[in-house]
């Protein structure tokens, strides 16, 4: 019984930090300071946010644009692209009716988890509480990268 409770223990140990280390095999090399919307990208400017219908606050290392937007040399991105051609785009998405990003549409989509066409993101989109200035240089950001 000893061993059993110390095993499962290892291994919720092991997965705490293999969840740890998911942040940093993603991570991406340092912004410049003055570069809002790569430090927002990155999660080096923490942002809070929670899943539709759920109002607890997540973990800030969990809703960095990098973690899902962007692909590493083992794994795909979870997430489509942030990218000036994925975004400007004309293209169905999520079964909607073709529609295309701009930066007030980008930033709905970043607050309220709803795309150019009306329609919800996937619940696994975190709601952005985000400053529009915070908003708007992370639309440069991802227009230029």
């Amino acid at each position: 019984m000893a061993r059993r409770r110390f095993l499962e223990a290892r291994a919720a140990a092991m997965l705490v930090a293999l969840v740890a280390m998911t942040p940093l095999a993603r991570a991406q090399t340092a912004c410049e300071s003055a570069d809002m919307g790569c430090a927002i990208f990155n999660g080096q400017h923490p942002m809070t946010a929670h899943l539709r219908d759920d109002d607890r606050p997540l973990p800030s290392f969990t809703t960095r644009c990098v973690n899902c937007h962007v692909s590493t040399s083992t794994k795909p991105a979870f997430a489509p692209p942030l990218t000036h051609d994925a975004l400007l785009g004309a293209a169905s998405r999520r079964g909607g009716p073709i529609s295309h990003y701009d930066a007030m549409a980008f930033c709905r989509a970043v607050k309220d988890g709803v795309d150019p066409a009306g329609v919800l993101l996937r619940k696994s989109m975190p709601h952005y509480r985000i400053a529009d200035t915070e908003c708007q240089a992370l639309w440069q950001y991802v227009m230029h990268r």
